[in-house]
């Protein structure tokens, strides 16, 4: 969510005309622009969401109500309290073992290793709703998990894996340029640029532009930008895969899959069940990582 923020209050400023007649039509056009924009972003504001991100949005707001209180009173009533101390050594090694993270959806226990919303990872793979014959816990049902609190039912899970399936689509602007670049720029400098060129359709971003939206409803926005990205991310990532690896010949999604699942078939390195199974595995363990350092698994 700050990543879109931080794109999307960069905005462009016209400079200044020497004549008045170029001034005028600057103005006219500046204008209209911005009252198209506005109307896109009313017609955004009053369009419901899909009962299940309803669904979603009335979990999470739920969760909020129930941990607010606890966050208040940290701040009001501990807000001086010490969590330890701080050496030169952790300094310099990276903040190794400083307590200075406040995570409310996974922790890293040097026992038990990492837990979602007080599960352990093993407690995760159990519980989770699985795809149909599988053994793995779906990982877009951890990511449930670790927005609400809660294990979803097949049917949210189901639901939710539809949602996906619908807003995976990812503008020809954007393949092309993918397409486009040299084999040997690296897949994540090719991943960074992708998801960069999808800024202009955060609806987090426009209606911040548009000053529509309150701060209230940040969270909504950013939730509708967050569930976008994780549609999309497998549809970019196959694609940057299959044009380094297998020179552009690309695997079409298949929307009768889970999430993971579909990610990869289109990757193509086999088309297994028991790759589908270590794909959703992979996924599931590293949904969350303590709001910190990926290298705890």
């Amino acid at each position: 969510a700050q990543a879109i923020l931080n794109c999307a209050v960069v905005v462009p400023v016209a400079a200044c005309c020497e004549h008045l007649v170029a001034k005028m039509l600057s103005v006219r056009s500046l204008a209209l622009k911005s009252s198209l924009r506005l109307q896109a972003a009313r017609s955004f504001s009053a369009t419901a969401p899909t009962p299940i991100v309803s669904t979603l949005q009335g979990k999470i707001t739920a969760l909020a109500k129930e941990k607010t209180p606890l966050f208040q009173s940290l701040r009001k009533e501990y807000a001086d309290v010490s969590l330890g101390e701080v050496t030169i050594g952790a300094c310099i090694g990276g903040a190794r073992g400083v307590k200075c993270i406040l995570s409310e959806t996974s922790l890293l226990d040097p026992m038990d290793g990492i837990t979602y919303r007080g599960r352990t990872l093993v407690e995760c793979n159990e519980q989770l709703p699985k795809a149909a014959g599988g053994k793995v816990g779906l990982p877009e049902a951890s990511f449930w998990l670790l927005l609400t609190n809660e294990i979803p039912t097949d049917a949210e899970v189901k639901a939710l894996q539809e949602e996906l399936h619908k807003r995976s689509t990812i503008p020809d602007h954007v393949y092309k340029m993918i397409d486009d670049l040299p084999r040997n720029v690296h897949p994540m400098t090719q991943l960074s640029m992708g998801l960069l060129a999808l800024q202009p359709d955060s609806q987090f971003g426009n209606a911040y532009r548009e000053g529509t939206m309150k701060k209230t409803d940040y969270w909504k926005f950013a939730l509708e930008d967050a569930l976008t990205l994780v549609a999309q991310m497998p549809l970019l990532t196959a694609r940057i895969f299959r044009n380094v690896f297998f020179d552009g010949k690309h695997i079409p999604s298949d929307p009768s899959l889970d999430w993971a699942g579909n990610y990869a078939h289109m990757l193509g390195v086999n088309d297994t069940e028991a790759f589908k199974e270590v794909t959703r595995l992979y996924l599931m363990l590293h949904a969350d990582h303590e709001g910190g350092n990926v290298s705890a698994h």
